[in-house]
């Protein structure tokens, strides 16, 4: 695609959620747009009716300064937040397994946002953050997904993932609705093994955790034809079985506050070398941190100018992640927060190191510093204390002295991690 042909299609592209619900109606108004059971010829919503409940439901939050939507994704959770969103609201996605937040918390704030939508970061370097993200955002982000990895009219897309979680909401909401291709809401948790051979969607987005279950459960239907994977770093192997079973996989980057979308692999190519979507622009901090300007940024964080400021620098965004650019595509390589400097200023890349640990022990575990010792936590019990000291001592032999694991510490209970996987380091 040219690059006049790219910017015409911006121009005439919706900044708001008003002006997309009426175009998606428009062309698309007695397609199927959503549907909450397998059998989807019977049980759906039109685009037309959609459109059409969401603006019977704006009355309904007239009252409300800020809307919180909690509850499990469904038909009636996609309309409450549109119908909150373009009714002007703050409109506040919380996610069902954290605790709940009432919306007096944020109508008191001094910050007020009408009609954007806040989103929780994950939470993986500190306490999860409220993230301010405008309908004009949230809606490039869709379009730019599209420009990368076209979605199509006939496809049917099987949202499995949080829709209160920005990659959930952007890749199985926002950007199948906007080609008018058919949401196929799944039945949660409840139904990960047999939703892909009941709904036979065309297109999947996972993070790479459910990827590997759905693989181990041989759960992948046979019609599939896209993977889209994101939220964390995906195994090699993963992909190598997904292609092997002649369905094309696409791995994706991008941030809460990014509105998801930052970077994507391309067809045919090395799924870990990313091209930048349309408008974005990267640059590698002295440090190997990579700092990103996007058409899609946040606002801000809630009620939090001091946090925003110190991630957001004359409109460049920190983004926490470790990066390398090689022949015009980007890597990459880990969190910064996944580097323990030692005292000796030794640095330890954690994922590598652990990468190690996790094929001799076999256990979920995670290094971190105490006291400014290098420790290794495994989820174990006390009983199994002598044998993994013994691997461990395999372990330190190979290692230089600097990187040797000084302590080591089992605990009882799972690795605090969040919901797409990510290891909360921070909080071990």
């Amino acid at each position: 695609m040219s690059t006049l042909n790219i910017y015409d299609k911006i121009k005439n592209m919706e900044h708001d959620f008003t002006s997309f619900l009426d175009r998606i109606c428009r062309e698309y108004a007695y397609r199927p747009a959503i549907c909450e059971t397998p059998d989807d010829t019977a049980n759906f919503i039109t685009y037309a009716g959609l459109r059409q409940r969401i603006k019977n439901r704006i009355e309904d939050f007239k009252d409300q300064k800020t809307v919180v939507i909690r509850a499990v994704p469904s038909a009636a959770w996609v309309i409450d937040m549109f119908a909150a969103a373009e009714g002007g609201h703050q409109t506040l996605l919380e996610d069902i397994t954290a605790p709940e937040i009432p919306a007096s918390v944020f109508d008191s704030a001094e910050e007020y946002h009408p009609g954007c939508l806040l989103f929780f970061t994950s939470g993986t370097t500190g306490s999860s953050k409220a993230v301010v993200l405008s309908q004009a955002a949230l809606l490039r982000s869709a379009w730019n997904g599209q420009q990368m990895l076209p979605c199509h009219q006939e496809d049917r897309l099987l949202s499995m993932l949080p829709l209160s979680h920005v990659f959930g909401f952007i890749c199985t909401l926002i950007w199948p609705l906007s080609q008018g291709a058919l949401v196929q809401i799944g039945r949660g948790m409840r139904g990960f093994a047999t939703d892909p051979r009941a709904y036979r969607p065309t297109v999947l987005a996972a993070v790479p955790s459910l990827l590997g279950f759905l693989l181990k459960t041989n759960a992948l239907n046979p019609e599939l034809r896209v993977i889209l994977i994101g939220a964390g770093p995906c195994r090699h192997e993963l992909l190598e079985s997904v292609k092997a079973m002649d369905i094309s996989v696409f791995f994706g980057y991008g941030l809460t506050e990014t509105a998801s979308g930052l970077a994507i692999s391309q067809p045919g190519l090395d799924p870990y070398a990313m091209a930048l979507c349309p408008d974005t622009k990267v640059r590698i901090a002295k440090d190997g941190e990579l700092l990103v300007r996007t058409p899609c940024m946040m606002d801000g964080y809630f009620n939090d100018p001091e946090e925003t400021a110190s991630r957001i620098e004359n409109g460049e965004l920190h983004t926490g992640d470790l990066a390398e650019i090689k022949n015009g595509a980007l890597y990459l390589k880990g969190r910064k927060s996944d580097v323990l400097v030692l005292e000796s200023g030794v640095k330890i890349f954690c994922p590598e190191a652990e990468e190690k640990l996790n094929a001799m022990l076999g256990r979920d575990l995670a290094l971190t510093l105490r006291h400014n010792v290098l420790t290794l936590v495994v989820n174990a019990p006390q009983r199994d204390y002598d044998a993994i000291t013994s691997k461990l001592n395999e372990y330190n032999r190979d290692q230089p002295i600097g990187k040797k694991i000084q302590v080591l510490k089992l605990c009882d209970k799972p690795l605090p991690r969040t919901a797409t996987g990510k290891l909360q380091r921070w909080k071990i």
